[in-house]
Order: C-alpha cells, then sequence, then structure tokens
C-alpha cells in the first residue's frame, strides 16, 4: 500500500500511538486494574463516565461479551448525539452543575472506582463528576491526553482540570485536538485516536483485572458470555442473581 495513502497513515498512527500508551502506561493501568480488582472482590461496582463522543467509552465495557460484569456506566441522552441538535452534547458538557444533578441518580459507595474519560479534561461536565466522585470516596481514574490538558485552562469555576482531580491518570498520548492526520499543512486533520485508544486501554484493564480475579480468587471472574453463543443466556444468569439492581446496566 501507498505509505502517503490516508489508510496507511492512520494505521501507523494507532499502532504508534498504542505503543507508546503500551509501554508508557502499563504501570499505572496495573495499579488501576489492582484497585479496580480489590473494590469488586468486596462486592463493588466500577463506575465510568464519558461525554460527547467519550460516552462511547464507557458504553465499551458495559453489558458485552467479554466484559466486566459489575459496570456501572453513567450515561445522559444530553451527552450523546442523540441530543437534538447534537450541538447540544457540547453545550451541555460546558454547563457547570448539570453532570452533578445526574449523579445524584447513582448509588456510587466509597471505596469503588470512577473512570473519567475526557480527551481535554477541561470542560465542567467531567470536571463536576472527577469531583463529585472525590466527594463521595471513590478512586477517581482520569484517561485524557495530558498534552492537551496541560495547554489549556479549565472551563470550570474551580479552575481545575480532570487529571489534576484524579487518583490515578492514564494519559492517552493523543495529540491536542484528537484529530491525526494531516491531509494538507494548511487544513484541519482529520480521524481522531480517542475512540480507538480509549477502547484499548479499557479493555486492557478489564483483561488484567479478570485475570488478577481469578489469581487471587481462583473462581472465575464476573465477565459476561455471548448472548449468541448457546450456552450464554444460561451462563449470563448466574451473574445478573448474584449482582444487585443497583448496576443499571441491567
Amino acid at each position: 500500500m501507498d505509505r502517503s495513502s490516508g489508510i496507511e497513515r492512520y494505521f501507523e498512527t494507532v499502532f504508534h500511538t498504542l505503543e507508546t500508551v503500551r509501554q508508557a502506561e502499563a504501570a499505572t493501568m496495573a495499579q488501576v486494574a489492582e484497585r479496580i480488582t480489590a473494590s469488586l472482590v468486596e462486592g463493588g461496582v466500577l463506575h465510568i463516565f464519558g461525554a460527547g463522543h467519550a460516552h462511547l467509552l464507557a458504553e465499551e465495557i458495559s453489558y458485552r461479551a467479554g466484559g466486566l460484569v459489575p459496570v456501572n456506566p453513567i450515561l445522559d441522552i444530553g451527552y450523546t448525539l442523540m441530543a437534538n441538535p447534537p450541538s447540544r452534547t457540547t453545550a451541555l458538557e460546558r454547563l457547570e452543575g448539570y453532570a452533578r444533578t445526574l449523579m445524584d441518580g447513582y448509588d456510587l459507595r466509597p471505596g469503588e472506582v470512577l473512570i473519567v474519560f475526557s480527551q481535554s479534561g477541561i470542560n465542567p461536565g467531567p470536571v463536576d463528576v472527577a469531583l463529585y466522585g472525590k466527594e463521595k470516596g471513590l478512586t477517581v481514574v482520569a484517561i485524557t491526553s495530558l498534552t492537551q490538558s496541560r495547554a489549556q485552562a479549565s472551563r470550570h469555576s474551580s479552575g481545575k482540570r480532570v487529571f489534576e482531580i484524579a487518583d490515578f491518570v492514564i494519559d492517552t498520548h493523543i495529540p491536542p485536538g484528537d484529530a491525526a492526520v494531516e491531509i494538507a499543512p494548511n487544513l484541519p486533520r482529520v480521524s481522531p485516536l480517542s475512540t480507538v485508544v480509549g477502547a484499548a486501554i479499557l479493555q486492557a484493564l478489564v483483561a488484567e483485572v479478570a485475570t488478577r480475579w481469578y489469581q487471587t480468587q481462583g473462581t472465575p471472574p464476573p465477565v459476561w458470555m455471548s448472548a449468541n453463543l448457546p450456552e450464554g443466556d444460561r451462563y449470563n444468569q448466574q451473574w445478573i442473581a448474584k449482582f444487585p439492581s443497583r448496576r443499571k446496566t441491567f
């Protein structure tokens, strides 16, 4: 394939970024996985939040084949492109206080882990969620681009960015603006990285948590089996019966 093609350049950028994350963030990810495992073993829930396209990451590890069962995605239609018009998503993410009202509807308990995914980490929505998690005694994990976040001022009245609130920060190593492929020097870049890289980070955490659960507990980790496999429905019923209904994924 022509190395100047958009296809080749995007894949090369994705591979390079993923390798950078694997090498630079492995130690932090292992610490985060240890915290998540300890919480789940004690009956806790893993909570995850994202606004705008980042809400896709909250869905990425929720109620899907091969995913952890005790996961609570914090979702709101106003933070998704289902809002009408889609620009409302941006307006609500910048509206301070909106996310706190959303969080009041969830059962968050001390010792649990809350992942806040935000490419820039500067908008009031994710900042409010991170602050709320800290107030409730949760371990807050930021997945964010430190290059972008450090270069921009917070839009929150606290003056804080998500990475400044979190207990752990996993850097996505994604450039400011998210888009990765340059078409020409005077044109905006195209093809963002955050969904691909974010999903890889999250699924790596899932793999590590499931491994640690099995190694420390000696029992099968709470993981969904595909409902499209013959034994899937029967297998999954054991987890639905075992975990409380406060998980809004059920």
